[in-house]
């Protein structure tokens, strides 16, 4: 018997698959009549609902209730993902459009700036037919660059000067069209004559040449910068008296005598002035104070009264930190300017700031030149920060802020003074030591 059974199923392992597989059969087989069951009576039910529901003859609290259809799941696309998004993040949209917003403004304005090619108009025959007098000081940074862009852009350049000195400086630059005008304004009968030279040669009654167009009058008052600062009871009569006279009594004396030519050519007006210390009004620059403020007075009244004698373009520029460091045409006379005092005044204070590019500042005077600049122009880091400041913080606050500046600035002074006396008193006591070693071997 036990060989019999070992011969027909083979071995227990064969008999151990067969009743597995006959297991699974069954299994199967129950689950799919009990899943039919299922399906069958859910087939009757929701027949008996339909039929018992449509009974008429039937109270409505007794008949069944029909059974709701089931939500479809609506898929949310990109569009309405970002919608919800932002509905929830308000506050860190509005942030991200502002800072994106003002950065593709900036962006498309500067490659809006780079990409128009400015020159001044030309006659028939290519001469140089506008003028424009640029009135600062020969020996200023300032004047160097923007005379020397202007000349590049092809206008005709006139810088006044009041001496020898002074007219040797601009013949120096060897610039065709960058003249010298001999200009005191201290004598009426001088400025008379030079307003008359400047006529003629925009009249000329010669025949081979052209008539020119007297295109732009550029101011560049300069900030009394003294050496050190002081109060205003330290400061003398006389003090105020240069200051309001080299500073105010200059370009107001030149704009009054160049005024009619201004209106007959209807030219543009054009104030630079650096502004980021005075716009605060900080103690101890009682005369730099008084004097910005006195020509953003001058500038005010004259732009609202420009309306009644002539049609004249009148822009005021608010000069921050420019970078005369990276400039070649201001960096000549910047070094120059630190080895001789009388040109230590036309060194702004903000020549050791890394400031904007000069670039800026010539493509906003061309601008200005043309007519396409009005009213207030910002040109240099701080320019627009300083003024808003200077209007909304108290001047408790700014006063505290800049006797902090001065006093970090006077440590760092004292502690370079010290370095400096240390090294002197080493070197000192090396010589000594020298000299005593120097006694003794002979």
């Amino acid at each position: 018997m036990p060989n019999r059974d070992r011969d027909s199923f083979g071995s227990v392992e064969d008999l151990m698959s067969y009743l597995s597989v006959i297991e699974n059969t069954i299994e199967n087989t129950v689950e799919d009549v009990a899943n039919s069951f299922d399906s069958m009576t859910d087939k009757i039910s929701e027949s008996l609902r339909i039929t018992l529901g449509d009974q008429s003859w039937l109270p409505k609290s007794t008949k069944p209730l029909s059974r709701p259809p089931a939500p479809m799941a609506t898929p949310v696309g990109y569009f309405e993902a970002s919608r919800d998004w932002v509905s929830r993040h308000r506050a860190i949209t509005a942030a991200v459009v502002c800072f994106l917003g003002t950065g593709a403004f900036l962006i498309w304005r500067q490659r809006r700036l780079n990409r128009v090619k400015r020159r001044a108009k030309r006659g028939k025959n290519g001469q140089r037919t506008d003028v424009v007098i640029l009135a600062g000081p020969p020996s200023a940074p300032l004047t160097r660059s923007l005379s020397l862009d202007l000349e590049r852009r092809g206008f005709i350049v006139y810088i006044p000067v009041n001496s020898l000195w002074e007219e040797r400086l601009i013949q120096a630059e060897s610039k065709p069209d960058i003249h010298p005008l001999q200009l005191d304004v201290t004598s009426p009968s001088s400025l008379a004559s030079t307003v008359r030279k400047v006529t003629a040669l925009l009249h000329p009654t010669e025949a081979p040449r052209y008539p020119l167009h007297f295109i732009s009058l550029i101011l560049l008052p300069q900030t009394p910068s003294p050496p050190q600062s002081q109060s205003i009871a330290h400061i003398s009569a006389d003090s105020w008296s240069d200051a309001f006279s080299i500073h105010l009594l200059s370009p107001f004396t030149l704009l009054q005598a160049f005024l009619p030519l201004v209106i007959s050519h209807e030219s543009s007006v054009l104030f630079l002035n650096h502004t980021n210390t005075p716009s605060l009004s900080p103690p101890l620059h009682g005369e730099a104070n008084v004097v910005a403020h006195a020509l953003d007075s001058y500038i005010s009244t004259f732009r609202k009264e420009s309306g009644a004698i002539g049609n004249i373009n009148i822009v005021d520029f608010k000069l921050g930190a420019l970078d005369y460091e990276s400039n070649p045409d201001a960096l000549q006379m910047v070094v120059a300017s630190r080895h001789d005092d009388r040109r230590s005044d036309c060194v702004p204070e903000q020549k050791q700031v890394r400031g904007s590019p000069f670039r800026e500042l010539h493509l906003e005077v061309f601008d200005a030149i043309v007519g396409k600049r009005r009213g207030t122009v910002y040109v240099g880091r701080g320019s627009r920060t300083y003024d808003i400041l200077g209007k909304v913080i108290p001047q408790g606050v700014a006063g505290w802020m800049l006797s902090l500046k001065a006093q970090k600035k006077e440590g760092r002074d004292r502690k370079k003074a010290d370095e400096v006396a240390d090294g002197s008193q080493a070197s000192t006591s090396w010589e000594k030591v020298e000299h005593i070693s120097g006694e003794e071997s002979t």
